[in-house]
């Protein structure tokens, strides 16, 4: 399970590519990944809607490009009901 601070370092890493215009551009996918990152940035971490959030978030991740966005839409319902 990834703690609030990877969380936050991932987002980091999200920013820094979303901004460098030299680099691919984010693919809508990682926009929502990145806009989980961010709610489970500021987390507890403690909660069961905390671990499933961080689970659908890793399943997405070990998805094929263009299978993702149904996991990553409910890890964000799970990332949005997390205690902070």
């Amino acid at each position: 399970m990834s703690t609030p601070t990877e969380h936050a370092a991932a987002l980091a890493a999200f920013i820094i590519r979303y901004q460098n215009p030299g680099l691919t551009p984010p693919i809508e996918d990682e926009f929502l990944a990145a806009e989980v990152h961010a709610l489970l940035s500021v987390a507890t971490g403690a909660d069961e809607a905390y671990r499933t959030a961080d689970a659908k978030l890793a399943e997405a991740s070990s998805k094929p490009i263009g299978s993702r966005r149904n996991t990553l839409r409910i890890a964000k319902v799970f990332a949005l009901s997390t205690e902070r």
